[in-house]
């Protein structure tokens, strides 16, 4: 409970990882003591691994929340916990978010967490998420999406908030905002991050239909800035971003500051007004028995 309520809190965040473990092995970033204490309470394994290789400065974060990464409020605790980690070590430059689960990158915010909760764990979740987006769109670290499977909804606001998107070139994997086939409807700051990547008129297509897009449709609309065959995703990612890493980092940060701030600044000044349309909206009736007809639907198919 204490890392979930650090993240309505900058500061207390900043304060907890600043306990991080300080021992290295391998190159790789160790495990904080708070981030393995809550672990540990919670009976579950991690649902990131951090793998940062000090000699490039390059950090890979791969969701591994079985089956589908589920942006959870415990993943996505997590998740913040781990960017900001890396974002405190200054030898830190880059980093590559991937995912280890077969045929998916993301599958987006998790249905639970929207369905059948109290306003003051909607409101709670709904936070988590905004933070999610204000680490990775702020971020002073080069952030590149190594997309190794579909992407919808709010597996695909993670991948529009990096600097670079590389796709795997396989025709059964998709990408979009498709909220509205849900029932429910992109706020304000998914639908900026979509115009700033692909223009208005497509994202106001894209976002009142639900669309989603296979990766060549994706790549043709500049959703995607590249596709590769799939077992070339990550080391095409390691490869750009020395590319990226070469431009002295003051002058990428502060361009992409310049480009970003009018959009963050649109946020965070009303990050409590799209917290309370969030829950308002969510924990209407017709939302949630459009939410429970998506879940059902969800059974049937398993079945």
């Amino acid at each position: 409970m204490a890392l979930r309520a650090a993240l309505r809190n900058k500061s207390s965040l900043s304060s907890l990882l600043s306990q991080r473990s300080s021992c290295r092995s391998h190159g790789r970033v160790c495990v904080s003591p708070v981030l393995v204490a809550q672990q540990r309470n919670n009976s579950t394994s991690p649902k990131i691994k951090v793998d940062f290789d000090q000699s490039t400065g390059v950090a890979v974060m791969q969701m591994q929340s079985p089956p589908v990464n589920s942006l959870s409020l415990d993943f996505l605790t997590e998740f913040c916990i781990g960017v900001e980690k890396l974002e405190m070590d200054k030898s830190c430059r880059g980093l590559i978010i991937t995912s280890n689960q077969p045929k998916v990158f993301s599958a987006g915010l998790d249905i639970m967490e929207m369905y059948g909760k109290s306003p003051e764990r909607c409101g709670e979740f709904w936070r988590a998420v905004q933070e999610m987006w204000l680490k990775l769109y702020s971020s002073n670290l080069v952030t590149i999406a190594a997309i190794n499977g579909s992407s919808p909804a709010g597996g695909c606001l993670m991948s529009i908030t990096c600097d670079y998107r590389i796709m795997a070139d396989n025709p059964r994997y998709s990408i979009g905002l498709n909220e509205t086939q849900l029932g429910i409807v992109a706020p304000f700051w998914f639908k900026d991050t979509m115009t700033n990547t692909v223009g208005h008129r497509t994202t106001e297509i894209a976002l009142e239909l639900g669309l989603l897009y296979n990766p060549s449709e994706a790549l043709k609309i500049g959703l995607v800035d590249q596709l590769v065959p799939e077992d070339q995703v990550l080391t095409t990612a390691t490869q750009t971003m020395a590319k990226w890493l070469a431009i002295p980092d003051h002058a990428r940060q502060i361009t992409k500051s310049m480009m970003r701030k009018p959009t963050i600044d649109k946020l965070t000044s009303n990050r409590e007004a799209d917290i309370q349309n969030f829950v308002s909206f969510i924990t209407k009736d017709s939302i949630q028995k459009s939410l429970r007809m998506y879940l059902e639907m969800l059974k049937k198919r398993k079945g």
